[in-house]
């Protein structure tokens, strides 16, 4: 699977996807790459061994999790071979005592802790092992995906979401750094407001203070809970923005998986390249044999970073094709 096209946002609608009709077999696992992928220790792993290592990820998960999705996933003996979601609903229903549509309901956050699971890599058979250590007064971030919208030579708006686990209790706030003006909007949905700060000579600061439920006044946030921050940055209204070569950030606690993804609307650059984990001075300024990116059909060039964190830069560096 290539760079280009893995957004971790898209693991846990590929589960959803993977669950239907006949359910994780041969043919529809080869369909989702970015759970293909997280099974897999080189690329070339046969259909039984990621079968057996997502079966081994839904065990690590509590009792009635595992069992419910063992039987949606058609990997129960009760279920293996039904060729519909609805039918193997019905199934673990009557197991249990409940209606097709309660069965329903209780599969995203079942599926949302085998995510977490598999880009973790926190159970037995996992691939790829994260020693994630105990940490104190920090973060986790579980994923991170970035979206960076470049129209004819200027930067339009950024997509950000962060899914994290909080380290311990009572933390009010996130925030994020940012070396340039924007209007952040989060998302009117999600459970963050934002208060933006500009720290002269460095930047601006937005501080995302978790709500509660009812969205009326802000709530700490909670040791081991995984929490959801969206939000989008749109250009200033009064900007008159130069022409952008450059997209990068620094990780400075620890991200499991990171994309990166710059999208070209309009002009599209004569290089583009990328590179990995390298202090603001090293970033490179150019394209060579090494670093070279490719724009995909969609304009968008993608990186991607595993355990990414200590400060460093990672992202994506273009050059256009002469100067206005």
């Amino acid at each position: 699977m290539s760079d280009d096209v893995l957004n971790p946002a898209d693991l846990y609608a590929d589960l959803e996807l993977l669950r239907k009709n006949e359910g994780f077999v041969a043919h529809r696992l080869d369909r989702v790459d970015t759970v293909a992928e997280l099974l897999s220790s080189d690329g070339t792993d046969s259909f039984d061994r990621r079968r057996h290592r997502f079966t081994s990820a839904i065990y690590s998960l509590p009792d009635k999790d595992a069992n419910l999705l063992l039987d949606v996933f058609a990997l129960s003996d009760d279920t293996l071979g039904s060729p519909t979601l609805r039918e193997r609903r019905r199934i673990h229903g009557e197991k249990i005592g409940r209606k097709i549509d309660a069965v329903a309901d209780r599969e995203p956050a079942a599926l949302n802790q085998l995510a977490s699971r598999l880009i973790r890599g926190t159970y037995p058979q996992s691939p790829l092992r994260l020693d994630v250590p105990e940490m104190h007064n920090g973060i986790v971030y579980e994923s991170i995906s970035t979206l960076i919208v470049v129209e004819n030579r200027r930067w339009k708006k950024t997509f950000e979401h962060y899914r994290f686990i909080a380290t311990f209790d009572e933390m009010d706030y996130l925030t994020v750094t940012r070396s340039y003006d924007g209007t952040v909007y989060p998302d009117p949905r999600g459970a963050f407001k934002v208060n933006t700060r500009h720290v002269e000579e460095a930047g601006w600061n937005d501080h995302f203070w978790h709500l509660d439920p009812e969205r009326t006044a802000t709530e700490p946030m909670r040791r081991d809970e995984t929490y959801d921050l969206k939000f989008a940055i749109h250009t200033p209204a009064d900007g008159a923005l130069a022409p952008m070569t450059l997209a990068s950030r620094a990780f400075h606690e620890r991200a499991l998986l990171a994309t990166i993804r710059v999208q070209f609307v309009g002009e599209t650059p004569s290089s583009v390249w990328r590179f990995e984990r390298v202090s603001a001075y090293a970033r490179p300024s150019a394209s060579n044999s090494h670093n070279a990116a490719q724009i995909d059909e969609r304009g968008t060039v993608t990186l991607r970073l595993r355990d990414a964190h200590g400060g460093l830069f990672s992202g994506i560096g273009w050059a256009w094709a002469s100067t206005y």
